[in-house]
């Protein structure tokens, strides 16, 4: 296998920095100057290899959906077939999940979602992405549920695995969340049982 070319390793190198970056400073302490400085080069190459502030934030974001996909359903494509859907939500619901580098970042993007209407598009492309993946999940796992109730279930699994991993971040008790997993549970049985899928 080849070598990277020099471009895709300084946009890697840009992204790295950005997103230690916002961790550290959140997104309104997020300049181009701190993330050229972070990663060691000039602001100009910042410009020439990502873009403005608004072409890095779009950059970062599609690291992060890739990441997501690439964690959490690899992840699960690697279960036995018939424990996938189970595999998803223990992962979801796991302190690995809320953990991963990825998730802190969207933590670290939401703040800003509130007034910034760019981020707010692409903090929601990140959950959009992981409601689509949830939805084929079980739209794998429970083929006859219906499409909007099979959707409504699955933004309902990601709001109680993204709220109560949140909870946890500023101090809730982090067991609570397993109260979290069974809800998600009986969302799971609740549409098992209405769309007449054998249990």
């Amino acid at each position: 296998m080849g070598r990277k070319s020099l471009k895709t390793e300084r946009v890697s190198q840009i992204l790295d920095a950005f997103e230690r970056c916002l961790e550290r400073n959140g997104l309104p302490g997020t300049s181009l100057d701190n993330v050229a400085g972070e990663a060691g080069m000039a602001r100009r190459m910042v410009r020439h290899y990502v873009g403005n502030r608004a072409d890095l934030i779009h950059t970062a974001v599609a690291r992060i959906i890739k990441r997501f996909n690439m964690t959490v359903f690899e992840l699960i494509d690697q279960s036995n077939p018939e424990d996938r859907f189970r595999a998803a939500l223990d992962y979801v619901f796991s302190e690995a999940f809320n953990e991963l580098p990825a998730t802190r970042l969207v933590a670290a993007l939401l703040p800003a979602s509130l007034y910034d209407e760019q981020v707010r598009k692409a903090v929601k492309s990140i959950y959009d992405a992981f409601q689509s993946g949830l939805d084929q999940e079980l739209k794998r796992h429970l083929p006859n549920a219906p499409d909007h109730e099979r959707s409504q279930v699955a933004y309902s699994i990601m709001c109680l695995s993204f709220g109560g991993g949140w909870m946890g971040n500023i101090g809730f008790d982090r067991t609570f969340n397993l109260r979290n997993k069974q809800i998600a549970e009986d969302l799971i049985t609740h549409l098992k049982n209405t769309s007449g899928t054998p249990t």
